[in-house]
C-alpha cells in the first residue's frame, strides 16, 4: 500500500508527531516504523505544510488506536503544574481533558486510557491533599483493570511506596519522603536505558528538576528505564531552594531517574524529573543565574542567542514523554476498541478566553518592562530584546489561532483543555512575583497556544486531505 514515510528527525522534532497523532485522531493510517514513522499517502500534503520531512512509499498501512488521556488538575496540583504536561502533549498532538478529585470518584476514569500526574502535592495522598475521600481508591482501580499512569515529581511520589495515601505501585521508597525538599531544584541530565524509552533521544536528556524522588539502585520488581547521569546548574527560580552538586554526585548520580511497574493489568512510568517542563521554563533558570553572571563577561550577543534558541515545542523531554507512551502500549489496538471520530465544537468560548488572555498578557508584559528597570543597562537591553520577541510571538499566535477559528469549528477537547488551562493563567499573571518567575508565567499560555495552533492548522490539512479522497 502506498504510505507517506516520516523522517524521525529526533529529540527536537515535535512536527513529525503532530502530523502522526493528528492522523492518530482523524482515523487515518499512522504507527511507529523502526527509523522512522508512516502515514497515510493522502496526509502528505498536510505533512508538508508542518514542515514534517518524509517521502511516498509502499509498505504497511496500520491504524493505531490514539489513547484517551486525562491529566489530574485538582487542587493538589494547579496551575502551572499541570499546564506544563499541557503544553507537552499539545506540542506532540495530542489532546486530553483535565479532571480533578470529585470527577474521578464519580467514575470519570472508566472513560481514559491514561492518567497524568504532574508535579504538586499529591507527594501527601489525594484523599488527604484535596479532603476528598475515594481518590486514591479510585485511582488503584483504574491501574488494576488495566488503566495507565505516567508521574513526575510529585507523582512519582504518589506511585511509589512508603508513606501513607501512596500507591504503593512501585515498589520503592525513595530516600527523602515527607521531607523532600531536603534534595533542592537544579538542571540535570539523566541517560535512558531501555530501547523504547530511549529512541530518537541523546544520550543525556537535559531537564528541570524539583526535589523529585531519589531511589536506591535496589533490587526490586519495578524496572529501572534510565538513571541520573550530571549536574548541570542549580535552580533558584519558583523555590529558592537549590539542590547542591555535592548531595547530587553523593546520592542521585547513576539513581533511577526513570521506574517502570505493572499493577495488575495495569502500567506505571514515573520520572523524578520534569520532562514535561519546556525549554522555556529552563530559560528562565539560566536567566536567573547563568545569564546574570555571564553577561558581563560574553556580552549581549552571546546572551541573547542563548536565550534565543531555547526550544519551544521541540523539546527532547516532550519526545522522552512520547516514547513512554509508546512503552505503555498506549497506541496499539485495545479489543474491540476503534478510532472515534474527532468530534469539533465552536470556538467562539476559546475566543473569549484568548481576548480575556491577551489583555493579563500586555499588563504582564507592563510590569515586567518596569521590573526591568531596577537591572543594570545591559541587563535591560537583554531583557528588552526578550520581551520584543515573546510579545510579536503572542501576536502572532493569536492572529493564527483566530485565524483557524474563523474557518469554523475545532477539536472538542483542545478547546476544553486550552480553555481550562488558559482560565488558571488568568490569575496566575496577577500575582506580584520576580521578574524571572513572572516572564515564565507569562510565556506559559503563549507555549500553550503556539501548541494548539499547530494542532489546528495540521486539522484543517487533514479535512483537506479528507475533501479530495
Amino acid at each position: 500500500m502506498t504510505i507517506f514515510r516520516l523522517v524521525d528527525r529526533g529529540a527536537f522534532d515535535s512536527a513529525s508527531l503532530t502530523i502522526l497523532n493528528r492522523c492518530r485522531a482523524h482515523g487515518l493510517a499512522g504507527h511507529d516504523e523502526a527509523d522512522g514513522f508512516a502515514i497515510d499517502a493522502l496526509a502528505a500534503s498536510a505533512a508538508d505544510k508542518l514542515g514534517a520531512a518524509g517521502e511516498i512509499a509502499e509498505g504497511p498501512s496500520e491504524v493505531s488506536v490514539l489513547p484517551r488521556i486525562a491529566i489530574y488538575s485538582g487542587q493538589a496540583i494547579g496551575y502551572p503544574y499541570w499546564a506544563y504536561y499541557a503544553h507537552a502533549l499539545l506540542s506532540l498532538g495530542l489532546t486530553f481533558m483535565p479532571v480533578d478529585g470529585k470527577q474521578i470518584t464519580a467514575g470519570a476514569l472508566s472513560k481514559f486510557d491514561l492518567l497524568v500526574m504532574p508535579g504538586g502535592f499529591a507527594t501527601w495522598g489525594l484523599d488527604r491533599a484535596e479532603s476528598l475521600p475515594g481518590i486514591d481508591a479510585a485511582i488503584r482501580t483504574f491501574l488494576s483493570e488495566g488503566g495507565a499512569f505516567i508521574g513526575s515529581c510529585g507523582g512519582g511520589f504518589y506511585a511509589s511506596d512508603g508513606r501513607p495515601g501512596w500507591l504503593g505501585a512501585i515498589d520503592a521508597t525513595p530516600h527523602y519522603t515527607q521531607e523532600y525538599l531536603l534534595t533542592g531544584a537544579a538542571v540535570l541530565s539523566i541517560s535512558i536505558t531501555d530501547p523504547v524509552l530511549t529512541r530518537g533521544l541523546p544520550e543525556a536528556v537535559e531537564l528541570a528538576y524539583y526535589h523529585g524522588p531519589v531511589f536506591s539502585n535496589s533490587t526490586r520488581a519495578a524496572a529501572s528505564l534510565g538513571h541520573f547521569r550530571n549536574y548541570i546548574s542549580e535552580s533558584r527560580l519558583f523555590i529558592d531552594n537549590p539542590l547542591a552538586s555535592s548531595l547530587f554526585d553523593r546520592e542521585m548520580k547513576n539513581t533511577p531517574a526513570v521506574l517502570s511497574a505493572g499493577v495488575g493489568r495495569g502500567k506505571v512510568v514515573i520520572f523524578s524529573p520534569h520532562p514535561e517542563m519546556g525549554e522555556f521554563l529552563r530559560k528562565g533558570i539560566a536567566l536567573e543565574g547563568y545569564v546574570r553572571r555571564f553577561l558581563p563577561i560574553r556580552g549581549f550577543k552571546v546572551m541573547d542567542e542563548t536565550l534565543r534558541f531555547f526550544m519551544k515545542e521541540d523539546c527532547a523531554g516532550f519526545r522522552l514523554i512520547y516514547n513512554a507512551l509508546v512503552y505503555l502500549g498506549l497506541f496499539a489496538p485495545r479489543g474491540t476498541a476503534t478510532v472515534a471520530p474527532t468530534e469539533k465544537t465552536s470556538p467562539d468560548e476559546l475566543l473569549r478566553v484568548l481576548d480575556t488572555v491577551d489583555a493579563a498578557l500586555g499588563a504582564s508584559f507592563t510590569v515586567l518592562e518596569q521590573q526591568s528597570q531596577a537591572e543594570s543597562e545591559e541587563m535591560r537591553s537583554l531583557l528588552a530584546a526578550e520581551f520584543a520577541r515573546l510579545k510579536q510571538e503572542w501576536q502572532d499566535v493569536l492572529t493564527g489561532i483566530r485565524g483557524q477559528c474563523s474557518e469554523g469549528g475545532i477539536d472538542d477537547q483542545l478547546a476544553i483543555g486550552l480553555v481550562t488551562a488558559l482560565q488558571g493563567a488568568i490569575p496566575s499573571l496577577e500575582v506580584p512575583s520576580k521578574l524571572t518567575e513572572m516572564l515564565v508565567l507569562t510565556e506559559l499560555p503563549v507555549r500553550l497556544c503556539a501548541a494548539g495552533l499547530r494542532i489546528m492548522r495540521c486539522d484543517r490539512a487533514l479535512e483537506t486531505c479528507h475533501e479530495f479522497q
